[in-house]
């Protein structure tokens, strides 16, 4: 199997990073949460996969969009 490093990034108003780390774990644990947008990263590339771009399946489960970076 490949190893990736995969990253998924918001921007967040917060008290301090605690707040800031708590609220972004609430949105990413959120079932309805619309947070499907990951950079992956392996040695040799760097993708953009989005994993509902249709905005219908926030699951995660609906076809998939990869940009290569």
């Amino acid at each position: 199997m490949q190893q990736y490093t995969v990253t998924w990034s918001i921007e967040l108003d917060a008290t301090d990073p605690v707040h800031a780390a708590r609220r972004a774990l609430a949105i990413q644990r959120n079932p309805a949460s619309w947070a499907t947008v990951f950079t992956v990263q392996d040695d040799a590339q760097t993708a953009t996969v989005d994993l509902d771009p249709d905005h219908l399946d926030p699951s995660g489960g609906g076809s998939p969009h990869v940009l290569a970076a």
